[in-house]
């Protein structure tokens, strides 16, 4: 067998690109849409709408493109299609767009395809998925989502594990088309839910809208509960559209089976119990439950220890990426042509960003260059150890006095171990000794009653209540919020809890809290009585879980809430000032991190719109905050880069121009300030991977694992074109079970040399805040305003709270 060099040139992907493009024709015609606004809040939702209700009407590819901000339907020029297309259609909020045809058609050339790119994409995606689903084998849960096995890969403990693959078209490095490939599994109850299932055991399932697979004839497909149906099998009755007949429920679903049907619909009796779910475009439809399968994510108690097991190594996905193309892709076609994917998958040159040399607490020096001088070199495999090591050695890097600093701790816990004989004690010792100062943290303690107190709602009005107490004027300051353990083991109640406390302390009384967790403490320390003397103490076999815990505690809930940071960047970004951006249930968040990290802001504002933030909001913030750091810097701004946590929309990017221009004429930026954006969703609709191989081997024939391929090195790239790419903010050098996912990148826009972007997103992302030893997948930028974005916009019970007030129980 050959041996690859020493130095290994190429990664490979699981990519196979599409050889006969050049064989490939179509042609197309736009459709002018009036209607749209793209001021409305559902503008984009609206656009997606439209591409993919048209799309299963016309049973053909449809796609929506803007040429001078006019949004464009994009059909295949067939009469066929065109004949379809409505002149009026309905969207949501009962709002009608109008459909004008412009008498052109254009031709679609698949190898010099600049212009039309988005539109091949879509025609090629559609024709694959068009390929797929005309495989009895495979079902797929809804469009756009991964294709499975009809039966089950293997049956453990109550639950069907069914294997499967996402398959998405992807543009190649130097020009063309292939399909990336990737698998994956799907976890479902091996059983249907109780054909008689009641209202009370569907309030049991867990989940505001708990999913299932409802088996419906010869299709599957995945749906989210709404509720619980007044109405059973056959008192439901409807008319059915593809013949106008009006049918009970019970028949329809006899009626799709035919002859031979399963046991469990064969049986379904006349008073089945029914639910109740809502599709895309906002239809109710129901479902007989016990034709339904529970649907586990990835962290349900039943399936976590089987995900654990199913967790695949490099060497096991490549090999599965190739079973699955080798048995599904043989005979896809496009147009009535075959289309001829090479079984090879694509290599790409391997590129890779070094680490960023880092500045600890006491000026100390981390980094992997070896030729730096006056610097502590690691190698990159112990660089997550010796930042950690860093912490409490040489502590963090910004050292502060603290402001005002609370501990509220449920009553139970206070008097057992939560006291400064035990937890809080081990705890004040650690914060200090990471960040030395001179009066030290040393908090106020706030203890609130959890005895009495069961409903989460109550505990947080009791939490409320007792910080009010305390706490007299709106002078600021910082709270570690403990919540007892019986919540926390329920996490949607959790979630709400701590959305309340943290929400209603930031608003009430200018605090920023932080939640912490009861459930480790309680389970790693243990109660002894000797000679009439009561003590606690840590179970010596926890000792390093408990230790563990204590750390993330103080670095997490205590040092980062209080805005101190670790380490800061000694190589500086290319980027004078990056600005993450998010916005989650109303609630905006912007993090801004100057040159070296050592000014990193975070700020927060309620937004009138769910998922996109208006141009006013942001011309605000961005005016505001750039202003007041600006003071901070001793260096002009002259390169901005925006980091958008998913898609940009345009009222977002409008506010961001016209506040630059505003900070131009007040001269706190330079005239020729560059500005630079990019989108960074946290799930990639492409499946990319990197594999590094480091010897050729037949891979049908070797079944086990050899070591001979590798997750890619942290820090390596590959640029798929001008505007996208794949970062590994994750890799081998940080040892976790599976195949790495490289994060994607989108450049929306701007003049700056991508590569020194994507450079600028890994060394952000090597600011591993949270778990220094490890590393991190998303950029700081995104990742601090995450954290707490989740909290503030998780929606929790205001109306109870307000009665609870009322009543002042």
């Amino acid at each position: 067998m050959q041996r690859y060099q020493h130095h290994i040139e190429e990664y490979e992907t699981d990519v196979f690109s599409i050889e006969n493009l050049h064989e490939l024709s179509a042609n197309y015609v736009l459709f002018e849409i009036s209607g749209l606004h793209d001021s409305d809040e559902d503008y984009d939702n609206n656009i997606q709408y439209i591409i993919k209700k048209l799309s299963y009407a016309l049973k053909h590819p449809a796609t929506v493109i803007i040429r001078d901000n006019q949004p464009f339907l994009v059909v295949r020029d067939e009469a066929e299609i065109i004949d379809k297309v409505p002149a009026e259609f309905l969207i949501k909020r009962d709002n009608i767009v109008y459909l004008k045809r412009i008498d052109e058609s254009f031709p679609i050339d698949f190898v010099n395809y600049r212009a039309v790119r988005e539109i091949v994409i879509r025609f090629l995606q559609f024709d694959l998925q068009t390929e797929l689903n005309k495989l009895s084998n495979l079902w797929q849960p809804g469009s756009g989502d991964a294709f499975f096995s009809q039966d089950p890969y293997k049956v453990r403990n109550g639950v069907s594990i069914y294997n499967g693959f996402f398959a998405r078209v992807v543009e190649l490095p130097r020009g063309g088309f292939g399909f990336s490939i990737d698998v994956t599994k799907k976890y479902v109850s091996e059983g249907p839910l109780n054909v008689h299932l009641t209202r009370r055991d569907f309030e049991r399932l867990g989940g505001s809208r708990p999913h299932f697979i409802y088996q419906y004839g010869n299709q599957k497909y995945e749906i989210k509960a709404d509720q619980f149906s007044d109405l059973n099998a056959t008192q439901f009755k409807f008319q059915r559209p593809e013949d106008g007949a009006v049918v009970t429920l019970l028949e329809d679903v006899r009626s799709k089976f035919g002859q031979s049907m399963p046991p469990e619909v064969a049986k379904l009796p006349d008073n089945a119990s029914v639910l109740l779910y809502k599709t895309n475009d906002n239809q109710e439809r129901r479902v007989i439950a016990g034709l339904c399968y529970q649907v586990f994510d990835t962290e349900d108690p039943r399936v976590s220890k089987l995900h654990k097991l199913s967790i695949l190594d490099p060497f096991y996905r490549r090999r599965l990426i190739r079973a699955a193309f080798q048995r599904y892709f043989k005979n896809i076609s496009f147009g009535g042509i075959k289309l001829k994917i090479n079984p090879e998958p694509l290599e790409v040159p391997k590129k890779k960003f070094r680490s960023p040399d880092l500045l600890f607490g006491d000026d100390t020096l981390l980094t992997v260059n070896r030729n730096l001088q006056d610097a502590q070199v690691v190698s990159m495999n112990a660089l997550g150890k010796t930042r950690k090591a860093l912490l409490t050695d040489k502590g963090f890097y910004t050292v502060a006095a603290f402001e005002k600093q609370y501990f509220v701790v449920p009553e139970t816990v206070f008097n057992m171990y939560g006291n400064k004989d035990y937890f809080l004690l081990h705890l004040i010792s650690l914060v200090n000794r990471m960040h030395p100062s001179e009066i030290g943290w040393d908090p106020e303690i706030i203890t609130y009653d959890n005895r009495n107190k069961k409903d989460s709602v109550a505990i947080g009005f009791e939490i409320l209540k007792k910080i009010k107490e305390r706490v007299k004027d709106k002078k600021g300051g910082y709270a570690l919020v403990m919540l007892p353990s019986d919540v926390e083991r329920v996490k949607r109640q959790h979630d709400k809890l701590a959305a309340l406390v943290v929400s209603e302390c930031l608003e009430e009384h200018t605090l920023t809290a932080s939640i912490m967790h009861n459930e480790t403490l309680e389970e790693c320390f243990a109660y002894r009585s000797s000679n009439g003397k009561s003590t606690y103490h840590v179970k010596h076999e926890l000792e390093k879980k408990y230790q563990g815990y204590l750390f993330g505690v103080a670095v997490n809930q205590v040092l980062l809430n209080n805005e101190r940071w670790p380490y800061v960047l000694h190589s500086p970004l290319n980027a004078d000032l990056t600005i993450g951006i998010d916005v989650k249930r109303q609630i905006a968040g912007f993090t801004f991190v100057d040159k070296y990290s050592k000014n990193i802001l975070t700020r927060f504002e309620k937004s009138k719109n769910k998922e996109r933030l208006s141009t006013s909001l942001m011309i605000k913030m961005l005016v505001q905050y750039i202003t007041h750091l600006k003071k901070h810097l001793d260096y002009p701004i002259e390169q901005l880069v925006f980091h958008r946590d998913g898609r940009l929309f345009q009222p977002e990017k409008d506010g961001i121009m016209q506040a630059i221009e505003i900070l131009k004429e007040k001269k706190v930026i330079s005239a020729n300030c560059s500005v630079n954006i990019v989108e960074i969703p946290k799930h990639s609709i492409v499946p990319f991977r990197l594999f590094e191989v480091t010897k050729k081997f037949d891979i049908n024939t070797v079944r086990d694992d050899n070591g001979d391929v590798l997750n890619p090195q942290i820090g390596s790239y590959v640029m798929i074109n001008k505007r996208e790419a794949f970062l590994c903010t994750t890799g081998r050098e940080f040892r976790h079970q599976g195949t790495s996912i490289p994060l994607y990148i989108k450049y929306n826009s701007g003049e700056m040399d991508f590569e020194k972007v994507l450079q600028d997103l890994y060394f952000l992302s090597c600011l591993a805040y949270t778990k220094p030893d490890d590393c991190s997948r998303f950029p700081i930028t995104i990742k601090i305003t995450d954290r707490r974005i989740n909290t503030l916009g998780e929606e929790f019970d205001l109306d109870s709270l307000d009665i609870l007030r009322s009543v002042d129980f």
